[in-house]
């Protein structure tokens, strides 16, 4: 058994152009972060559901909005009851807010990271935008700077549309990038 959580809904600090989060925006009146009850009910029952190595992946939004408290909570509950059983975790991000303690947080607790950005520079910035509408790339490549300078096992997450695919080239030849 695999589960993605999303404790940060559809909560993000970009506006990215293909993202369905944000025609659901409106639409959700409820509580847009799981709370700390919730967490722990899932943790406990989706350890106790799963065999002798338990996957965690935490997505979005963007999960780093919930802060770095609310992952260590996490990590306190996983070895909370855990067991002898042996925990991983992933975390899916668009990179924007990892600074030194999120890294070194990531890096302690030997996360896997997934990095979105879309191809070289003139593709990401035409689609992931801050929410003042300027182009995310530099940030994102600072974050994968950041996490090569941490030694954290990462990969990257990249949206191929129509236009993407016109230059496919320029993204295939990403893979020779030694990140």
């Amino acid at each position: 058994m695999h589960v993605t959580a999303k404790p940060s809904s559809f909560q993000c600090n970009l506006k990215c152009d293909y993202c369905f989060y944000l025609e659901k925006e409106s639409q959700f009146t409820h509580e847009k972060w799981m709370d700390d009850s919730t967490l722990k009910e899932f943790i406990k029952q989706y350890i106790a559901a799963s065999g002798n190595q338990v996957y965690f992946t935490w997505q979005g939004g963007e999960p780093t909005l919930a802060g770095l408290d609310f992952f260590r909570k996490v990590i306190h509950y996983q070895q909370r009851y855990a067991g002898q059983k042996r925990i991983f975790n992933a975390l899916q991000t668009n990179g924007i807010l990892l600074n030194n303690e999120w890294c070194a947080f990531l890096k302690e607790h030997e996360f896997l990271v997934g990095i979105s950005i879309d191809g070289p520079q003139e593709l990401h910035d035409r689609y992931r935008r801050s929410n003042s509408g300027n182009g995310t790339f530099a940030k994102v490549i600072a974050a994968i700077e950041r996490l090569k300078s941490y030694q954290i096992e990462f990969n990257t997450l990249t949206v191929i549309n129509n236009i993407a695919v016109i230059q496919l080239m320029s993204i295939t030849l990403l893979r020779f990038i030694i990140f």
